[in-house]
């Protein structure tokens, strides 16, 4: 049974998993609020409701533990319980549910929405923490699906979709108790805030920067943290490194990652004001470093999983190639990752992606698989550098090249 504290205000919070518990239950908690946690795994609602806390293990060096506390659950497909906890004081509504859910979760928020509309209740934010370029855009578009027009009104009026960018490193964790989570120290949470509503309790969350320049510090996560794990994963996969902490402490994976980020680096320099060399550049060591976090054992296949979400327009490969080739920037590192990224393919894998992205290589040729996924041109040169990376790292594996 889902307990409220009447005391604290209410976060309502989809995503009941790791990332959820580790990162912005966390950090929501320990702002200030109640957190209901919404999702569809009966154990974990059930242990949230039992236990009303958890344990967050802070995976470093001087490695320890802190309590969450003041959480509770109640299903995704229980809208009585969600319309109940729609009258109490929220303010926020978070998701940390993965990008390719988000519709499934739209009909509990549009509830949500509905609920407070009919009680005239004011203003609240929903904010989706997902690892995708404009998610709560997208969460609203589905929401709008759900919604009469009056409700549509009101949801305008109303209703905050504030995007943002999210980034801490949440590994797989073993415990006794499954609510337990480990997480990397690092963590930022940045939010739109032009997009935000003034809210009833008006909470500031410890934790949540938010900025004017939503767009810069997207961009700076996805072509940095996102591009370096990826890449570091490829990499890893063809030396034949089971980990992402093994394959970062490669010296020749190492230095090809950096290089990279470095071209991705000159880029976002380039192209936001926001960010200058000297600060960015701490931010690859930083970015490195957790890579070499020796607390945190994350294996090159979880990270590289989906190669073909990581291969899209704008996302963590392309994107910043994108940057570099509008600037006239070098990108030969990042080039090289996208053809490691076409090489992923570990075997007996259940990844729906590897499968096809294998399957249509096999059947259309390299150079079609690449012309199309990246829109350039034949003949283009960075589509000959992908062509030639790719066919070096098939004939002989990665090596010390760079």
């Amino acid at each position: 049974m889902t307990v409220l504290n009447a005391k604290k205000p209410i976060a309502i919070h989809f995503g009941a998993g790791n990332i959820g518990r580790g990162f912005i239950g966390a950090v929501l908690s320990q702002a200030g609020f109640h957190v209901v946690f919404v999702d569809i795994q009966k154990n974990i609602i059930n242990a949230l409701n039992e236990e009303h806390g958890y344990d967050l293990h802070i995976l470093n060096s001087g490695s320890h533990t802190e309590r969450v506390e003041n959480v509770s659950g109640v299903m995704s497909t229980d809208l009585e319980t969600i319309k109940k906890i729609s009258k109490e004081p929220v303010s926020i509504i978070t998701t940390a549910v993965g990008a390719g859910v988000l519709p499934k979760i739209a009909k509990p928020v549009a509830q949500i929405i509905k609920t407070r509309m009919a009680d005239k209740r004011g203003p609240i934010n929903i904010v989706a923490c997902e690892n995708l370029q404009h998610a709560t855009d997208l969460l609203k578009g589905e929401i709008e699906k759900e919604l009469n027009d009056d409700e549509c009104e009101y949801m305008q009026e109303n209703i905050g979709f504030a995007v943002c960018a999210v980034d801490r490193i949440v590994p797989p964790f073993k415990s006794k108790n499954v609510l337990d989570v480990g997480v990397e120290p690092f963590y930022e949470w940045t939010v739109d805030r032009n997009s935000l509503k003034k809210t009833d309790p008006d909470v500031t969350i410890k934790g949540m920067h938010t900025t004017d320049n939503l767009d810069a510090y997207v961009q700076r996560k996805l072509f940095t943290l996102n591009c370096g794990h990826a890449i570091t994963s490829y990499l890893g996969f063809l030396s034949r490194k089971p980990t992402i902490l093994e394959a970062i402490q490669t010296p020749s994976i190492h230095s090809a990652v950096s290089k990279a980020l470095r071209e991705s680096g000159t880029a976002l320099v380039k192209k936001h004001a926001i960010f200058n060399e000297d600060d960015h550049n701490r931010y690859i060591e930083t970015t490195l470093h957790r890579f070499a976090n020796p607390h945190i054992q994350d294996e090159v296949t979880r990270v590289g999983k989906e190669p073909l979400r990581k291969l899209k327009k704008g996302d963590r490969l392309l994107g910043p190639i994108e940057m570099c080739r509008e600037f006239g920037l070098p990108r030969e590192g990042l080039l090289m990752g996208v053809a490691a990224a076409l090489l992923f393919a570990p075997k007996d894998s259940e990844d729906e992606q590897v499968k096809e992205l294998k399957g249509m290589i096999e059947e259309k040729g390299l150079r079609k698989v690449v012309l199309e996924l990246t829109g350039w041109e034949d003949g283009d040169e960075d589509v000959e550098k992908v062509v030639g990376e790719y066919e070096k790292l098939k004939g002989t594996g990665f090596d010390c090249r760079l």
